[in-house]
């Protein structure tokens, strides 16, 4: 596996005004992406050069059990836009998050990005400035060198 991860960097996240969507399907990750990209065509909006944020979501048992999971994805967009058509607004993010890239996180992603979480939270675990915050954590795919990276983001505040 090519996958690598950059150093952890501890940065702020402003809020980002999103549209998005929660999907429970056997691909929620590509149908909630795909949802709102469709979306933000439909309403004359390129969905091209936007950020993109998504996380996992809960799923009740039987919905485990019969191979389905949750994704929530929302894109990036200006003040203006109202949210119709099953679509809402939220505000992802605005606080300080300790952050990884994965280069090349699609090459095998149920490797990697599992991965690459496990490695943030080991080093949060051993930081001395920062703790984890519990707050909702993102993913944000990025072009990579070699096709496309994932960002990680987890919440942290300063330890007392």
């Amino acid at each position: 596996m090519t996958t690598k991860f950059n150093e952890i960097a501890f940065e702020e996240l402003p809020g980002q005004r999103v549209v998005c969507c929660r999907i429970i399907s056997p691909e929620p990750e590509n149908d909630s992406i795909t949802t709102i990209q469709n979306w933000l065509v439909q309403h004359g909006l390129n969905p091209e050069n936007r950020r993109s944020f998504g996380f996992d979501s809960m799923v009740s048992p039987a919905e485990a059990a019969a191979g389905l999971r949750g994704y929530e994805a929302g894109f990036t967009v200006t003040e203006d836009i109202k949210a119709d058509d099953g679509v809402q607004l939220r505000v992802y993010g605005g606080g300080m998050y300790a952050v990884l890239r994965i280069s090349n996180a699609f090459e095998k992603p149920f490797e990697s990005i599992p991965a690459g979480w496990r490695h943030l939270m080991e080093q949060l675990e051993i930081n001395t400035e920062w703790q984890c915050s519990y707050n909702l954590c993102y993913e944000e795919v990025v072009p990579g060198d070699r096709g496309n990276d994932m960002i990680i983001y987890h919440p942290v505040t300063r330890k007392k």
